[in-house]
């Protein structure tokens, strides 16, 4: 339990840490703009690739894997029902539908468009009727679906099964190259914003030597030395996140009736989205996180630990 002393001391650790930006403001100002300059460069590829990764899922939603079916189209309905259920039965299957031969020669005129009266002169309609299976999200891995094309196969009525395997590889490239070049962008921003922080905080250590110095005589232990030091790195990790966070929403609205035409074609007719206020508050918390971290690096050798 925390006792009336021990407030005292937190207090006054906290309005050390508040004096400590005071004191610099310069030198504290600059490492927040610093900071925000990479937690802006940060929260836009986060930005990016969160509207990236919504046009990536409502293309994946979009994804069918046919299964062209051996039945006739003179068979029985139960008989098309009970290989439907057996297809959706199949672990990955989310739904199935079935399309008739009459139904796909519809879809190919569709596609042809003016064109279509090339199949004018068919004395039959050629088209198998087939079964367009849903994949559930979890299972549009290229090795996932190669496994469920084959188990698809293995199905009595199924005779042939299409999933567009040179699309779907091309999917699973783009998203391992998102989440990637995140990890890099991350790893790296990560540690440079560390190092500002650490500098920042560093300086401060520097120039309170001597007060440091006088706490030590009168017996304060090394947590009660060493707060306010975290209290400035996560001020100024928090407002640099939060500067980061409004210039980036200034951006996104002011450069959106700017830009709205050329990024609705390259991400399609999705709206693009700004951050929720959950993932808002992930990057302020970012902040907070990355400033503690760079203080913890500046204050790693003192003496006197608790």
């Amino acid at each position: 339990m925390i006792d009336v002393r021990s407030l005292r001391r937190l207090a006054a650790s906290l309005r050390s840490g508040l004096r400590g930006a005071r004191e610099r403001p310069l030198v504290f100002g600059l490492s927040v703009a610093t900071m925000a300059a990479g937690l802006l460069v940060l929260g836009t590829y986060l930005l990016i690739a969160a509207n990236l990764r919504g046009v990536l899922d409502r293309v994946g939603a979009d994804f069918r894997l046919v299964a062209f079916s051996s039945i006739g189209a003179s068979a029985a309905p139960g008989e098309i029902e009970a290989l439907g259920s057996r297809l959706r039965a199949l672990p990955g299957v989310s739904d199935s539908r079935y399309v008739t031969p009459d139904e796909a020669m519809a879809r190919l005129r569709g596609d042809l468009g003016e064109d279509a009266s090339v199949l004018d002169g068919m004395a039959k309609n050629p088209l198998p009727a087939s079964f367009e299976l849903v994949i559930a999200a979890d299972r549009r891995d290229p090795t996932e679906l190669r496994a469920l094309a084959a188990a698809v196969s293995a199905v009595p009525g199924v005779s042939e099964v299409r999933f567009g395997e040179a699309w779907v590889e091309g999917y699973a490239r783009v998203v391992r190259m998102i989440d990637w070049l995140g990890v890099g962008l991350g790893t790296f921003l990560v540690l440079v914003l560390g190092a500002i922080v650490a500098g920042t905080v560093r300086l401060s250590v520097h120039a309170r030597a001597d007060e440091i110095q006088i706490q030590r005589l009168v017996g304060a232990g090394g947590l009660f030395v060493r707060l306010p030091f975290y209290l400035e790195g996560a001020l100024q990790g928090g407002l640099a996140a939060l500067a980061a966070l409004a210039l980036l929403w200034l951006l996104h609205a002011l450069g959106m009736p700017l830009l709205g035409d050329a990024l609705a074609w390259l991400v399609g007719a999705q709206t693009l989205v700004f951050f929720g206020s959950l993932e808002a508050a992930g990057l302020v918390a970012l902040g907070v996180l990355l400033g503690l971290g760079g203080a913890l690096m500046s204050l790693f050798s003192l003496e006197d630990r608790p």
